[in-house]
Protein backbone atom coordinates (compact mmCIF):
# COMPACT_ATOMS: atom_id res chain seq x y z
CA UNK A 1 0.00 0.00 0.00
CA UNK A 2 1.53 3.45 -0.92
CA UNK A 3 1.12 6.56 1.12
CA UNK A 4 0.98 10.30 0.18
CA UNK A 5 3.31 12.64 1.96
CA UNK A 6 2.31 15.17 0.19
CA UNK A 7 -0.95 16.33 -1.85
CA UNK A 8 -0.73 19.11 -4.41
CA UNK A 9 -3.35 22.13 -3.52
CA UNK A 10 -4.47 25.35 -5.01
CA UNK A 11 -2.42 27.50 -3.53
CA UNK A 12 -0.95 30.59 -4.78
CA UNK A 13 2.44 32.81 -3.77
CA UNK A 14 2.26 35.63 -1.43
CA UNK A 15 4.27 38.69 -0.87
CA UNK A 16 3.72 40.53 2.07
CA UNK A 17 4.90 43.88 3.03
CA UNK A 18 4.58 46.50 6.16
CA UNK A 19 3.12 49.86 5.30
CA UNK A 20 2.73 52.90 7.73
CA UNK A 21 -0.70 54.05 8.28
CA UNK A 22 -0.60 57.87 10.27
CA UNK A 23 -2.94 59.23 12.47
CA UNK A 24 -5.68 61.62 10.17
CA UNK A 25 -6.21 64.23 13.07
CA UNK A 26 -2.51 65.66 14.42
CA UNK A 27 0.55 64.74 15.44
CA UNK A 28 1.00 65.09 19.48
CA UNK A 29 -1.65 63.46 21.44
CA UNK A 30 -2.42 63.73 25.43
CA UNK A 31 -4.84 61.78 27.92
CA UNK A 32 -8.38 62.26 26.86
CA UNK A 33 -7.79 63.12 23.04
CA UNK A 34 -9.00 60.92 20.15
CA UNK A 35 -6.89 59.79 17.12
CA UNK A 36 -8.18 58.35 14.35
CA UNK A 37 -6.17 56.46 11.83
CA UNK A 38 -8.09 55.55 8.07
CA UNK A 39 -6.70 52.23 6.23
CA UNK A 40 -8.43 52.68 3.10
CA UNK A 41 -9.42 50.54 0.47
CA UNK A 42 -6.83 50.55 -1.55
CA UNK A 43 -4.81 48.67 0.77
CA UNK A 44 -6.65 45.19 -0.43
CA UNK A 45 -5.84 42.59 2.23
CA UNK A 46 -4.57 42.74 5.52
CA UNK A 47 -2.78 40.25 7.71
CA UNK A 48 -4.65 41.75 11.04
CA UNK A 49 -2.76 40.07 13.72
CA UNK A 50 0.43 40.92 12.58
CA UNK A 51 -0.49 44.76 12.60
CA UNK A 52 0.45 46.86 15.60
CA UNK A 53 -0.01 50.39 17.16
CA UNK A 54 3.72 52.35 17.48
CA UNK A 55 4.20 55.97 18.51
CA UNK A 56 6.46 58.13 20.95
CA UNK A 57 5.44 57.79 24.27
CA UNK A 58 6.99 60.62 27.03
CA UNK A 59 6.41 61.25 30.67
CA UNK A 60 6.63 65.11 31.89
CA UNK A 61 6.17 66.25 35.60
CA UNK A 62 3.96 69.14 36.36
CA UNK A 63 5.86 72.35 37.26
CA UNK A 64 9.25 71.76 38.45
CA UNK A 65 9.13 75.67 40.09
CA UNK A 66 6.36 74.36 42.37
CA UNK A 67 6.80 70.42 42.36
CA UNK A 68 9.53 68.22 43.43
CA UNK A 69 11.10 65.38 41.05
CA UNK A 70 10.66 61.62 41.12
CA UNK A 71 10.70 58.61 38.59
CA UNK A 72 7.18 57.87 37.10
CA UNK A 73 6.40 54.91 34.38
CA UNK A 74 3.48 53.02 33.27
CA UNK A 75 2.15 50.28 34.30
CA UNK A 76 4.65 47.28 34.64
CA UNK A 77 2.44 44.73 33.17
CA UNK A 78 0.46 46.48 30.90
CA UNK A 79 2.53 49.42 29.45
CA UNK A 80 1.55 51.33 26.38
CA UNK A 81 -1.83 49.13 26.02
CA UNK A 82 -2.96 50.72 29.62
CA UNK A 83 -3.26 53.89 27.27
CA UNK A 84 -6.13 52.90 25.17
CA UNK A 85 -9.30 53.49 27.00
CA UNK A 86 -12.00 52.74 24.60
CA UNK A 87 -11.63 51.59 20.98
CA UNK A 88 -14.11 51.45 17.84
CA UNK A 89 -13.74 50.50 14.29
CA UNK A 90 -15.64 51.18 11.57
CA UNK A 91 -15.39 50.50 7.81
CA UNK A 92 -14.64 53.33 5.82
CA UNK A 93 -16.99 55.76 4.82
CA UNK A 94 -17.25 54.17 1.19
CA UNK A 95 -18.83 51.99 2.54
CA UNK A 96 -21.29 53.55 4.87
CA UNK A 97 -18.88 53.79 8.27
CA UNK A 98 -20.74 50.80 9.62
CA UNK A 99 -19.49 50.22 13.48
CA UNK A 100 -17.61 46.87 13.00
CA UNK A 101 -16.43 46.64 16.73
CA UNK A 102 -16.74 48.83 19.96
CA UNK A 103 -14.96 47.82 23.25
CA UNK A 104 -15.28 49.78 25.94
CA UNK A 105 -12.40 49.84 29.11
CA UNK A 106 -10.23 48.09 26.49
CA UNK A 107 -7.05 48.61 28.92
CA UNK A 108 -9.12 46.71 31.76
CA UNK A 109 -9.49 43.53 29.71
CA UNK A 110 -5.79 43.30 28.29
CA UNK A 111 -4.73 43.63 31.94
CA UNK A 112 -6.30 40.62 31.70
CA UNK A 113 -5.02 38.95 29.01
CA UNK A 114 -1.88 40.69 30.21
CA UNK A 115 -1.42 38.95 33.31
CA UNK A 116 -3.20 35.58 32.86
CA UNK A 117 -1.74 34.84 29.26
CA UNK A 118 1.78 35.38 30.82
CA UNK A 119 5.53 33.80 31.30
CA UNK A 120 8.80 34.87 31.41
CA UNK A 121 9.48 35.05 27.42
CA UNK A 122 5.84 36.70 27.18
CA UNK A 123 6.89 39.47 29.80
CA UNK A 124 10.72 40.06 28.49
CA UNK A 125 8.98 40.27 24.52
CA UNK A 126 6.81 42.69 25.60
CA UNK A 127 9.16 45.21 27.78
CA UNK A 128 11.12 45.10 24.62
CA UNK A 129 7.86 46.35 22.54
CA UNK A 130 4.68 47.05 24.59
CA UNK A 131 6.62 49.39 26.79
CA UNK A 132 6.08 47.06 30.34
CA UNK A 133 8.78 46.30 32.86
CA UNK A 134 10.16 43.15 33.80
CA UNK A 135 12.03 41.71 37.47
CA UNK A 136 15.62 42.89 37.30
CA UNK A 137 18.12 41.10 40.33
CA UNK A 138 19.63 44.38 40.51
CA UNK A 139 17.01 46.29 41.88
CA UNK A 140 15.79 42.69 44.06
CA UNK A 141 15.01 43.51 47.59
CA UNK A 142 16.31 41.44 50.71
CA UNK A 143 14.09 41.75 53.34
CA UNK A 144 11.35 39.11 51.72
CA UNK A 145 9.22 41.44 50.21
CA UNK A 146 8.13 40.01 46.28
CA UNK A 147 9.60 40.77 43.17
CA UNK A 148 8.64 43.63 42.04
CA UNK A 149 8.23 44.62 38.08
CA UNK A 150 8.33 48.38 38.74
CA UNK A 151 11.77 48.67 40.02
CA UNK A 152 14.07 49.14 37.62
CA UNK A 153 16.10 51.83 37.86
CA UNK A 154 18.87 50.60 34.78
CA UNK A 155 17.14 49.92 32.24
CA UNK A 156 14.12 51.36 32.46
CA UNK A 157 12.40 52.36 29.67
CA UNK A 158 11.25 55.70 30.28
CA UNK A 159 13.95 57.79 32.36
CA UNK A 160 17.60 58.04 32.53
CA UNK A 161 18.84 60.16 35.51
CA UNK A 162 21.92 61.81 35.00
CA UNK A 163 25.08 60.00 36.81
CA UNK A 164 28.97 61.47 36.82
CA UNK A 165 31.36 59.15 38.53
CA UNK A 166 28.80 57.28 39.84
CA UNK A 167 26.70 60.10 41.85
CA UNK A 168 24.00 61.79 41.27
CA UNK A 169 24.83 65.10 39.15
CA UNK A 170 22.36 67.94 38.92
CA UNK A 171 18.24 67.65 39.94
CA UNK A 172 16.23 65.21 38.20
CA UNK A 173 13.83 66.76 35.81
CA UNK A 174 12.27 66.58 32.54
CA UNK A 175 15.36 66.07 30.22
CA UNK A 176 15.89 63.31 32.16
CA UNK A 177 12.81 61.82 31.03
CA UNK A 178 13.40 58.95 27.64
CA UNK A 179 10.98 59.11 24.66
CA UNK A 180 9.79 55.06 24.94
CA UNK A 181 9.26 53.51 21.29
CA UNK A 182 5.74 51.86 21.57
CA UNK A 183 4.64 48.92 19.39
CA UNK A 184 1.16 47.73 20.45
CA UNK A 185 -0.70 44.49 18.77
CA UNK A 186 -4.35 45.94 19.01
CA UNK A 187 -6.46 42.88 21.17
CA UNK A 188 -9.57 43.61 19.37
CA UNK A 189 -11.73 40.93 17.59
CA UNK A 190 -10.69 41.81 13.98
CA UNK A 191 -6.90 42.36 14.89
CA UNK A 192 -6.46 39.07 16.85
CA UNK A 193 -7.81 37.29 13.99
CA UNK A 194 -5.70 35.02 11.64
CA UNK A 195 -7.76 35.45 9.02
CA UNK A 196 -6.46 37.32 6.00
CA UNK A 197 -9.21 40.33 6.48
CA UNK A 198 -10.36 41.78 2.54
CA UNK A 199 -10.31 45.49 3.34
CA UNK A 200 -10.59 46.43 0.00
CA UNK A 201 -14.17 45.75 0.67
CA UNK A 202 -14.26 47.45 4.35
CA UNK A 203 -11.17 49.76 4.59
CA UNK A 204 -11.09 50.19 7.97
CA UNK A 205 -11.44 53.42 10.43
CA UNK A 206 -9.87 53.01 13.58
CA UNK A 207 -10.76 55.57 16.31
CA UNK A 208 -9.18 55.08 19.65
CA UNK A 209 -9.70 57.33 23.33
CA UNK A 210 -6.79 57.87 25.11
CA UNK A 211 -6.39 57.04 29.05
CA UNK A 212 -6.17 60.36 31.27
CA UNK A 213 -2.29 60.65 32.80
CA UNK A 214 -3.10 60.12 36.33
CA UNK A 215 -4.40 56.40 35.46
CA UNK A 216 -1.86 55.30 34.09
CA UNK A 217 1.47 56.91 35.52
CA UNK A 218 2.95 55.72 38.75
CA UNK A 219 6.19 56.34 41.08
CA UNK A 220 8.90 52.84 41.32
CA UNK A 221 7.76 50.66 44.03
CA UNK A 222 11.03 51.24 45.61
CA UNK A 223 10.58 54.57 46.62
CA UNK A 224 6.46 54.43 47.42
CA UNK A 225 5.56 54.44 51.00
CA UNK A 226 1.97 52.66 49.75
CA UNK A 227 2.85 49.97 47.63
CA UNK A 228 6.56 48.04 48.73
CA UNK A 229 7.93 50.22 51.05
CA UNK A 230 9.80 47.38 52.70
CA UNK A 231 11.59 47.44 49.60
CA UNK A 232 12.75 51.12 50.35
CA UNK A 233 16.28 52.01 51.37
CA UNK A 234 16.12 51.73 55.07
CA UNK A 235 17.86 54.72 57.38
CA UNK A 236 20.93 53.78 59.02
CA UNK A 237 22.61 56.95 60.77
CA UNK A 238 23.48 60.53 60.95
CA UNK A 239 26.87 60.48 61.80
CA UNK A 240 27.45 57.10 59.00
CA UNK A 241 29.16 55.23 62.10
CA UNK A 242 29.34 51.43 61.79
CA UNK A 243 30.11 51.22 65.22
CA UNK A 244 27.80 53.68 66.62
CA UNK A 245 25.47 54.54 64.13
CA UNK A 246 23.10 57.21 65.91
CA UNK A 247 19.16 58.32 65.48
CA UNK A 248 17.72 61.12 63.75
CA UNK A 249 16.37 62.27 67.88
CA UNK A 250 14.15 65.63 68.57
CA UNK A 251 15.69 68.91 68.03
CA UNK A 252 19.04 67.34 65.85
CA UNK A 253 19.45 69.16 62.37
CA UNK A 254 21.31 67.44 59.70
CA UNK A 255 22.05 68.13 56.05
CA UNK A 256 23.75 64.44 56.02
CA UNK A 257 22.43 61.44 57.11
CA UNK A 258 23.40 57.65 55.59
CA UNK A 259 21.35 54.74 54.31
CA UNK A 260 21.95 51.36 54.19
CA UNK A 261 23.83 50.34 50.68
CA UNK A 262 23.38 46.28 51.30
CA UNK A 263 19.71 46.47 52.03
CA UNK A 264 16.91 46.14 48.88
CA UNK A 265 20.35 46.00 46.71
CA UNK A 266 20.59 49.85 47.10
CA UNK A 267 24.56 49.58 46.34
CA UNK A 268 25.37 52.49 44.20
CA UNK A 269 23.24 55.39 42.99
CA UNK A 270 22.59 54.12 40.18
CA UNK A 271 20.46 51.63 41.33
CA UNK A 272 18.77 53.66 44.24
CA UNK A 273 15.23 54.52 43.11
CA UNK A 274 15.76 57.91 44.54
CA UNK A 275 16.93 60.95 42.60
CA UNK A 276 18.14 64.61 43.36
CA UNK A 277 15.32 66.84 43.48
CA UNK A 278 13.17 64.29 45.56
CA UNK A 279 11.06 65.03 48.53
CA UNK A 280 12.17 62.33 50.79
CA UNK A 281 10.55 61.41 54.70
CA UNK A 282 10.77 58.54 56.86
CA UNK A 283 8.16 55.69 57.82
CA UNK A 284 8.21 52.85 60.78
CA UNK A 285 8.88 49.33 59.90
CA UNK A 286 5.33 48.58 60.81
CA UNK A 287 4.19 51.30 58.29
CA UNK A 288 2.23 53.36 61.14
CA UNK A 289 4.25 56.91 61.78
CA UNK A 290 5.71 58.86 59.51
CA UNK A 291 8.56 61.50 60.87
CA UNK A 292 8.32 65.47 61.60
CA UNK A 293 10.98 66.96 60.51
CA UNK A 294 11.03 71.04 59.79
CA UNK A 295 12.67 73.86 58.90
CA UNK A 296 13.35 73.38 54.91
CA UNK A 297 11.71 70.74 53.08
CA UNK A 298 13.95 67.32 52.95
CA UNK A 299 14.42 67.39 49.08
CA UNK A 300 17.32 65.32 48.10
CA UNK A 301 20.92 67.46 46.46
CA UNK A 302 22.66 64.65 46.05
CA UNK A 303 23.60 61.06 46.85
CA UNK A 304 26.71 59.55 47.03
CA UNK A 305 28.42 55.95 47.86
CA UNK A 306 30.13 56.14 50.84
CA UNK A 307 33.79 54.92 50.60
CA UNK A 308 35.51 55.83 53.79
CA UNK A 309 37.76 52.61 54.47
CA UNK A 310 37.20 51.08 50.64
CA UNK A 311 33.48 50.55 52.39
CA UNK A 312 30.54 50.09 50.64
CA UNK A 313 28.01 49.74 52.79
CA UNK A 314 25.76 53.06 52.97
CA UNK A 315 24.59 55.50 50.52
CA UNK A 316 25.05 59.14 51.67
CA UNK A 317 22.68 61.41 51.05
CA UNK A 318 23.06 65.12 51.15
CA UNK A 319 19.69 67.49 51.20
CA UNK A 320 19.78 71.08 49.59
CA UNK A 321 19.21 72.90 53.55
CA UNK A 322 19.71 71.84 56.84
CA UNK A 323 16.42 69.78 57.60
CA UNK A 324 15.39 69.29 62.08
CA UNK A 325 13.46 66.57 63.29
CA UNK A 326 11.09 67.85 66.22
CA UNK A 327 8.06 66.96 68.31
CA UNK A 328 7.87 63.50 66.07
CA UNK A 329 8.61 60.13 66.29
CA UNK A 330 12.38 59.93 66.07
CA UNK A 331 13.75 57.61 62.71
CA UNK A 332 15.60 54.98 63.55
CA UNK A 333 18.11 52.54 62.40
CA UNK A 334 14.75 50.09 61.26
CA UNK A 335 13.37 53.01 59.30
CA UNK A 336 12.57 53.16 55.92
CA UNK A 337 12.87 56.08 54.16
CA UNK A 338 9.97 57.09 50.79
CA UNK A 339 9.39 59.75 48.63
CA UNK A 340 6.84 62.49 49.34
CA UNK A 341 6.99 64.29 46.02
CA UNK A 342 3.68 63.16 44.96
CA UNK A 343 1.67 62.62 48.18
CA UNK A 344 3.09 66.43 49.43
CA UNK A 345 2.67 68.22 46.00
CA UNK A 346 1.64 71.68 47.33
CA UNK A 347 -1.11 72.10 45.04
CA UNK A 348 -3.16 69.60 46.42
CA UNK A 349 -2.39 67.57 42.54
CA UNK A 350 0.04 65.87 41.10
CA UNK A 351 -0.80 66.86 37.58
CA UNK A 352 2.07 64.70 35.79
CA UNK A 353 1.17 64.20 31.51
CA UNK A 354 2.62 62.11 29.12
CA UNK A 355 2.79 62.80 25.36
CA UNK A 356 1.79 60.10 22.54
CA UNK A 357 3.29 61.17 18.74
CA UNK A 358 4.31 60.10 15.82
CA UNK A 359 1.66 57.63 16.00
CA UNK A 360 0.68 55.27 13.11
CA UNK A 361 -0.23 51.92 11.98
CA UNK A 362 1.85 49.18 10.90
CA UNK A 363 -0.02 46.99 8.88
CA UNK A 364 0.91 44.11 7.23
CA UNK A 365 -0.27 44.01 3.46
CA UNK A 366 -0.64 40.71 1.59
CA UNK A 367 -0.47 40.63 -2.03
CA UNK A 368 -2.58 37.89 -2.85
CA UNK A 369 -2.46 38.56 -6.72
CA UNK A 370 -5.09 39.33 -9.62
CA UNK A 371 -6.01 35.86 -10.08
CA UNK A 372 -7.44 35.33 -6.55
CA UNK A 373 -9.12 39.06 -6.56
CA UNK A 374 -10.67 37.99 -9.52
CA UNK A 375 -11.67 34.38 -7.92
CA UNK A 376 -13.33 36.19 -5.37
CA UNK A 377 -15.20 39.00 -6.55
CA UNK A 378 -16.56 36.21 -8.39
CA UNK A 379 -17.58 33.68 -5.78
CA UNK A 380 -18.94 36.54 -4.50
CA UNK A 381 -21.26 37.60 -6.78
CA UNK A 382 -22.37 33.84 -6.89
CA UNK A 383 -23.00 33.30 -3.49
CA UNK A 384 -24.24 37.33 -2.78
CA UNK A 385 -21.62 38.23 0.60
CA UNK A 386 -18.10 37.10 1.97
CA UNK A 387 -18.70 35.81 5.41
CA UNK A 388 -15.90 36.82 8.17
CA UNK A 389 -16.23 35.46 11.98
CA UNK A 390 -14.54 37.44 14.49
CA UNK A 391 -14.26 36.68 18.38
CA UNK A 392 -14.92 39.92 20.28
CA UNK A 393 -16.43 41.44 23.15
CA UNK A 394 -18.76 43.85 24.13
CA UNK A 395 -18.46 45.47 27.83
CA UNK A 396 -21.54 45.85 30.09
CA UNK A 397 -21.30 48.23 33.07
CA UNK A 398 -22.65 48.28 36.27
CA UNK A 399 -22.22 50.46 39.26
CA UNK A 400 -22.21 48.81 42.51
CA UNK A 401 -22.43 50.93 45.82
CA UNK A 402 -19.49 49.82 48.58
CA UNK A 403 -22.42 49.09 51.21
CA UNK A 404 -24.00 46.60 48.68
CA UNK A 405 -23.39 43.22 50.37
CA UNK A 406 -25.90 41.70 47.94
CA UNK A 407 -25.38 43.18 44.72
CA UNK A 408 -27.93 41.06 41.70
CA UNK A 409 -26.36 42.49 38.48
CA UNK A 410 -28.52 41.98 35.26
CA UNK A 411 -26.61 41.79 32.32
CA UNK A 412 -28.88 42.63 29.31
CA UNK A 413 -26.85 40.51 26.23
CA UNK A 414 -28.40 40.21 23.23
CA UNK A 415 -25.61 38.20 21.52
CA UNK A 416 -26.06 35.51 18.99
CA UNK A 417 -23.45 32.88 19.22
CA UNK A 418 -21.85 34.01 23.05
CA UNK A 419 -18.90 31.77 24.29
CA UNK A 420 -17.73 33.17 27.99
CA UNK A 421 -18.66 36.02 30.03
CA UNK A 422 -15.63 37.96 32.65
CA UNK A 423 -16.94 40.70 34.89
CA UNK A 424 -14.07 42.53 36.62
CA UNK A 425 -15.08 44.26 39.29
CA UNK A 426 -12.81 47.10 39.29
CA UNK A 427 -12.55 50.08 41.89
CA UNK A 428 -14.36 53.17 41.46
CA UNK A 429 -13.60 54.94 44.04
CA UNK A 430 -12.78 58.94 43.28
CA UNK A 431 -9.24 59.94 43.75
CA UNK A 432 -7.20 62.62 43.10
CA UNK A 433 -4.18 62.92 40.78
CA UNK A 434 -1.57 62.71 43.80
CA UNK A 435 -3.65 59.47 45.20
CA UNK A 436 -3.53 57.72 41.71
CA UNK A 437 -0.07 58.11 41.40
CA UNK A 438 1.34 57.66 44.35
CA UNK A 439 -0.84 54.64 45.60
CA UNK A 440 -2.63 56.17 48.61
CA UNK A 441 -5.78 54.44 49.80
CA UNK A 442 -5.92 52.41 47.10
CA UNK A 443 -7.46 48.51 47.36
CA UNK A 444 -4.80 46.76 49.32
CA UNK A 445 -3.84 43.15 48.42
CA UNK A 446 -2.04 42.02 51.23
CA UNK A 447 -3.60 40.41 54.63
CA UNK A 448 -2.07 43.41 56.64
CA UNK A 449 -0.62 46.43 56.58
CA UNK A 450 3.04 44.96 57.12
CA UNK A 451 2.85 43.03 53.86
CA UNK A 452 3.41 44.82 50.29
CA UNK A 453 0.51 45.18 48.50
CA UNK A 454 -1.26 48.27 47.21
CA UNK A 455 -2.51 47.60 43.30
CA UNK A 456 0.18 48.22 40.94
CA UNK A 457 -0.02 52.09 40.71
CA UNK A 458 -3.21 52.61 42.36
CA UNK A 459 -4.52 51.06 38.78
CA UNK A 460 -8.34 51.35 38.34
CA UNK A 461 -7.60 48.39 35.42
CA UNK A 462 -7.92 45.51 37.16
CA UNK A 463 -10.57 43.41 39.48
CA UNK A 464 -10.76 43.55 43.27
CA UNK A 465 -12.35 40.64 45.44
CA UNK A 466 -12.90 43.33 48.19
CA UNK A 467 -13.73 40.54 50.83
CA UNK A 468 -16.52 38.66 48.02
CA UNK A 469 -18.03 35.32 49.60
CA UNK A 470 -19.58 33.50 46.36
CA UNK A 471 -21.21 34.32 43.22
CA UNK A 472 -23.39 32.87 41.02
CA UNK A 473 -24.97 33.12 37.35
CA UNK A 474 -28.63 32.84 36.33
CA UNK A 475 -29.55 32.41 33.01
CA UNK A 476 -31.96 30.57 31.02
CA UNK A 477 -34.38 29.62 34.20
CA UNK A 478 -31.40 27.83 36.06
CA UNK A 479 -28.81 28.94 38.32
CA UNK A 480 -25.17 27.99 36.80
CA UNK A 481 -23.67 26.24 37.92
CA UNK A 482 -26.22 24.62 40.73
CA UNK A 483 -23.79 25.99 43.48
CA UNK A 484 -22.52 29.22 44.61
CA UNK A 485 -18.89 29.61 43.79
CA UNK A 486 -17.31 30.30 46.86
CA UNK A 487 -14.39 32.70 47.30
CA UNK A 488 -13.95 33.02 50.28
CA UNK A 489 -10.73 32.29 51.14
CA UNK A 490 -9.22 34.03 48.06
CA UNK A 491 -11.06 37.27 49.21
CA UNK A 492 -9.44 36.93 52.76
CA UNK A 493 -6.04 37.44 50.88
CA UNK A 494 -3.98 34.44 53.24
CA UNK A 495 -4.77 31.41 51.05
CA UNK A 496 -6.83 30.44 47.48
CA UNK A 497 -9.71 29.47 46.69
CA UNK A 498 -10.32 26.11 43.83
CA UNK A 499 -13.66 26.64 42.20
CA UNK A 500 -13.20 30.59 41.16
CA UNK A 501 -9.86 29.01 39.35
CA UNK A 502 -11.71 26.46 37.70
CA UNK A 503 -14.39 28.45 36.46
CA UNK A 504 -11.79 31.48 35.09
CA UNK A 505 -9.88 28.89 33.33
CA UNK A 506 -12.51 27.63 31.26
CA UNK A 507 -13.94 31.45 30.46
CA UNK A 508 -10.78 32.34 30.05
CA UNK A 509 -10.23 29.62 27.61
CA UNK A 510 -13.55 30.00 25.81
CA UNK A 511 -12.43 33.79 25.62
CA UNK A 512 -9.48 32.63 22.98
CA UNK A 513 -6.96 33.90 25.90
CA UNK A 514 -4.56 31.22 26.95
CA UNK A 515 -3.71 30.46 30.55
CA UNK A 516 -0.30 30.63 31.19
CA UNK A 517 -0.50 31.93 34.51
CA UNK A 518 -2.95 32.20 37.50
CA UNK A 519 -0.76 33.82 39.94
CA UNK A 520 -2.05 36.70 39.99
CA UNK A 521 -5.61 35.20 40.77
CA UNK A 522 -5.96 38.02 43.49
CA UNK A 523 -4.45 40.64 42.14
CA UNK A 524 -6.26 41.19 39.00
CA UNK A 525 -9.60 39.12 40.55
CA UNK A 526 -12.27 37.97 37.98
CA UNK A 527 -15.91 36.27 38.02
CA UNK A 528 -15.77 34.28 35.51
CA UNK A 529 -18.31 31.91 33.22
CA UNK A 530 -17.73 30.05 30.52
CA UNK A 531 -21.62 29.39 28.61
CA UNK A 532 -20.77 26.72 26.10
CA UNK A 533 -18.30 23.59 26.64
CA UNK A 534 -19.20 20.46 24.74
CA UNK A 535 -18.13 16.99 25.10
CA UNK A 536 -14.37 16.67 25.65
CA UNK A 537 -13.99 20.33 25.93
CA UNK A 538 -14.57 21.47 23.01
CA UNK A 539 -15.49 25.03 22.50
CA UNK A 540 -19.07 25.78 21.63
CA UNK A 541 -21.50 28.81 21.51
CA UNK A 542 -24.33 29.78 23.26
CA UNK A 543 -27.75 31.98 21.80
CA UNK A 544 -28.61 34.70 24.74
CA UNK A 545 -31.19 36.34 23.14
CA UNK A 546 -34.18 36.21 24.93
CA UNK A 547 -32.74 34.67 28.65
CA UNK A 548 -32.69 36.79 31.37
CA UNK A 549 -29.22 37.28 32.41
CA UNK A 550 -28.28 37.75 36.11
CA UNK A 551 -24.92 37.91 38.44
CA UNK A 552 -25.74 37.48 41.93
CA UNK A 553 -22.82 38.03 44.31
CA UNK A 554 -22.75 37.76 48.11
CA UNK A 555 -20.50 39.34 50.71
CA UNK A 556 -21.45 37.82 53.85
CA UNK A 557 -18.05 38.16 55.50
CA UNK A 558 -16.27 41.90 56.32
CA UNK A 559 -18.35 44.57 55.07
CA UNK A 560 -16.50 45.89 51.73
CA UNK A 561 -14.61 48.68 51.22
CA UNK A 562 -14.78 50.18 47.65
CA UNK A 563 -17.49 51.29 45.41
CA UNK A 564 -16.96 49.14 42.25
CA UNK A 565 -17.55 48.98 37.99
CA UNK A 566 -17.95 45.79 37.06
CA UNK A 567 -16.94 45.79 33.42
CA UNK A 568 -18.76 42.60 32.31
CA UNK A 569 -17.15 41.58 28.90
CA UNK A 570 -19.02 39.47 26.76
CA UNK A 571 -16.97 37.42 24.30
CA UNK A 572 -18.62 36.30 21.13
CA UNK A 573 -18.66 35.72 17.69
CA UNK A 574 -19.37 38.57 15.69
CA UNK A 575 -20.23 38.26 12.04
CA UNK A 576 -19.72 40.60 8.98
CA UNK A 577 -21.18 39.92 5.80
CA UNK A 578 -20.35 41.72 2.91
CA UNK A 579 -22.74 42.43 -0.61
CA UNK A 580 -20.92 44.24 -2.59
CA UNK A 581 -20.98 48.04 -1.21
CA UNK A 582 -23.14 46.94 1.64
CA UNK A 583 -21.69 45.37 4.95
CA UNK A 584 -24.16 43.93 8.04
CA UNK A 585 -22.56 42.88 11.42
CA UNK A 586 -24.26 40.31 13.45
CA UNK A 587 -23.47 40.24 17.23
Amino acid sequence: MSVSFWRAENSIPIEQTSTSVPVVNGLNFTGGQELRIKVPPTTKFIQPEECYLQGDFKIQMPDQSTHDATRLQLDPRLGGQSLIRDIRIYSSPETGSVLLEEIQDYNSIVSVMRDYDTNESERRKRAMTEGSTVWTPQNRGTLGTTRSECADTLTNPYSSPDYAGGNTNGDFDNTNFLTCKLCLPLETGIFRSNKIWPNMFTGLEIVITLEDAPRVLTQLDNVSRHKRYRLNPRFHSLNGSRDAPNDWGDNASATVFYVEALTNSNNTPASCGFVAGERINFVSPNNASVSSLTGADPVIDSIELDSELGKVDLLKITLKAEVKGEDGPIVKKEWFMYSDSVLASPSGSYDATYSLSNVELVVQEVDMGSNYINDLTSKMKESGAIVNDILSMTNYKYSQNALDTVANIRLPLNNVRAKSIICIPTDATVYSSKERIGAKGTYDIGANANEDGQLLAGDQFRGISDYISDFQFVYDGRLQPSRAVDCRKTSSKTSISAQPIIETQKALVQAGINVRSLADFNRNFVVARALCLTAGGVSGVYDTRNKDFNLQVNYQGATPTKNKLWNNFVFHLRRIKIRGDNITVEV
